[in-house]
């Protein structure tokens, strides 16, 4: 854990839970990909910075979640680095606390406030700053956030975030944290195009070839779907189906599954009714999904 692993020419990453890229723009200068889940990752990050006479320019953040911006405000405060995301994501990271309203609905109690849910915040920039270096492409493949970028250096290796959970993530969650689930199969498509050599994901071992783990992660979405249509043949409240939904995935509620799997049916089931699979009634003044069928 936190080893140094080089992927191509230019391109490193830090292997931890959640993985910082690195770009290296010549033999000094270096961008961070992310910046790991704390403040402890941030130091380690440091560390193998300097033991490689490295100059950490900036970070660019693919999205906005704690576990991806956990490390910001040190490494800036350290390095007085720009950090650099999407226009979208500049208010998460520069007020952290959206980030647990967003996933919550409301105002959150103290069980979500830990580093999984609220980072530290950091001062941020757009993408289109004069200052990011213009030799990176990046790309919008949001969906499981808002503001999901893409980021492929001149080498061809393309740091693509959390587009993709493990088939052991997927067995063992079952259902795994999306928000807009349209654009996010949207993106799984754009992605599974991509010209790319190498792909490195936040939480997935890196793979040349992304297309498998696309179609997996696919496949998972429609099969959540469709578990979801048949749970709701009888019209169901919102915390009846998510128990049915922790019960068939073999799930484990406590607050912060609730939260976090709460939110992505929620997701799934805006999608469904846009499609129209899904409609709503009131009865006794309780919200109630159904099949339209």
């Amino acid at each position: 854990m936190f080893e140094l692993v080089q992927v191509s020419e230019q391109c490193y990453f830090i292997e931890s839970p959640s993985k910082v890229g690195i770009y290296r723009q010549n033999e000094k200068d270096v961008y961070l990909i992310d910046s790991g889940s704390d403040k402890g990752s941030a130091k380690r990050t440091l560390r193998i910075a300097k033991e490689q006479d490295w100059n950490i320019k900036g970070i660019i953040n693919t999205h906005a979640h704690a576990d991806h911006i956990g490390g910001n405000a040190y490494i800036q405060k350290e390095t007085g680095c720009d950090i650099f995301c999407s226009t979208i994501d500049i208010p998460f990271i520069e007020h952290t606390l959206i980030n647990p309203l967003h996933i919550y609905g409301g105002y959150f109690p103290q069980d979500l406030r830990h580093k999984f849910f609220l980072a530290e915040s950091s001062k941020a920039k757009d993408i289109s700053s004069p200052d990011f270096p213009n030799e990176l492409k990046t790309y919008d493949i949001s969906g499981h956030s808002l503001g999901m970028i893409a980021i492929v250096a001149p080498d061809g290796t393309a740091f693509v975030g959390d587009i993709v959970s493990s088939e052991f993530i997927l067995k063992k969650y079952g259902i795994t944290y999306l928000l807009d689930i349209k654009k996010h199969l949207m993106s799984l498509d754009f992605v599974e195009k991509m010209n790319a050599k190498h792909f490195v994901m936040s939480h997935v071992d890196t793979v040349d070839d992304i297309k498998p783990l696309i179609d997996l992660n696919r496949k998972k979405i429609f099969e959540i779907a469709d578990k979801i249509l048949e749970l709701l043949k009888e019209p169901k409240s919102f915390e009846a189906l998510l128990k049915e939904l922790f019960y068939h995935y073999e799930l484990s509620m406590n607050f912060k599954q609730h939260s976090l799997v709460g939110s992505t049916v929620r997701s799934y089931l805006s999608w469904l009714k846009e499609e129209g699979k899904l409609q709503t009634q009131i009865v006794d003044n309780i919200l109630l999904w159904k099949t339209t069928q």
